[in-house]
């Protein structure tokens, strides 16, 4: 994604913050690193062009809204998820549930049409960004937490590729 001038490429925000220079473009002595406050896409400046940068290795794919994320804890709690690949997902939670237990997750996907479940997902929380939603009127605060799978065995990494060719569509 590429814009003109110094403003968001994916959503057109002029809501930056300065980062640091961690991609190989930003590290070019013009350039300037930033993060879009709106869609948390990553940027780097260059003259008067706006360049999109991208970190994930995956295809991200969308899957129906009967799959959730469950997080086991004292009490198992469900998540929307709103996107997936074979890399990691993210999920959204409503602002008032209980934390997190830890960085370091067993997260299970959950499919509500037929109870069928991919178990014990080992992952690792990257990124939590709070976002306010208006949803038939009302505001609300949804968490958006990012997960990378980690460590994934051979039996788990078949079983959710073959879900996701199953089930997901591309974003």
């Amino acid at each position: 994604m590429i814009a003109f001038g110094k403003k968001c490429p994916a959503c057109n925000g002029h809501r930056l913050t300065a980062r640091p220079r961690l991609s190989w473009l930003a590290s070019l002595p013009t350039a300037q690193a930033y993060g879009c406050d709106e869609c948390h896409q990553q940027i780097v400046v260059l003259f008067s062009l706006s360049v999109g940068i991208e970190h994930r290795h995956f295809v991200r794919k969308q899957l129906p809204p009967f799959f959730l994320v469950r997080i086991p804890g004292r009490t198992d709690q469900y998540a929307r998820i709103k996107n997936i690949s074979e890399g990691g997902l993210c999920f959204d939670q409503h602002y008032n549930a209980a934390p997190l237990p830890s960085r370091l997750l067993k997260l299970d996907l959950y499919n509500c049409n037929d109870g069928s479940s991919l178990e014990q997902l080992p992952a690792e929380i990257v990124t939590t960004t709070e976002q306010l939603l208006e949803i038939n009127g009302l505001k609300t605060t949804v968490l958006n937490n990012c997960a990378r799978f980690i460590n994934l065995n051979q039996a788990q990494r078949k079983v959710l590729l073959s879900c996701l060719a199953q089930y997901g569509t591309a974003c």
